[in-house]
């Protein structure tokens, strides 16, 4: 996939070279090193919002581009992670030698909702029309079996069943 970097953003061999003197410091300064240990594994790179307008409506495929790029420099197998009660974000992360590069995309965004089945479950909730006395009736309800599928992003990973 062609990604087209989000308009405004610093040429490549600027960063590059911010990189290296950021690296240059950090080989002698311990001090330093925490520091940017800190802040790169303390915090996430969403890949989507790095990108062109164009490429918003495609966040799997831009995600999958980011961990294939990061690919060849991780020290390990990249991994799939959920946050948010599992319904909220998406994380590959990249576990680096020193360093963990979290890649971050709502979950919706990257992942397809699949219902799988739906549940009918029984529970006592207050009756409405009394809520002031607030007796307690009891109400059955339908609710979704469902997993989200996240191929091809991670081709070995299986859906994560909710």
């Amino acid at each position: 996939m062609n990604i087209i970097a989000l308009p405004g953003s610093p040429a490549a061999a600027d960063v590059a070279a911010d990189l290296r003197a950021l690296a240059d410091i950090a080989e002698t300064d311990e001090f330093v090193a925490a520091m940017l240990a800190r802040l790169i594994s303390g915090g996430t790179l969403w890949p989507n919002h790095a990108t062109d307008y164009q490429h918003r409506d495609h966040g799997a495929q831009v995600m999958g581009e980011a961990i294939r790029r990061f690919k060849p420099i991780a020290a390990e197998p990249i991994r799939k992670e959920f946050r948010d009660g599992g319904d909220g974000y998406f994380d590959a992360v990249v576990p680096l030698k020193a360093l963990t590069l979290r890649l971050t995309d709502l979950r919706e965004v990257v992942c397809e909702r699949v219902v799988t089945g739906v549940e009918t479950v029984t529970e006592e909730v207050p009756d409405p029309e009394y809520v002031a006395a607030a007796p307690k009736v009891t109400v059955t309800r339908e609710v979704e079996s469902f997993e989200w599928k996240c191929a091809p992003i991670l081709a070995a990973s299986e859906a994560v069943t909710r």
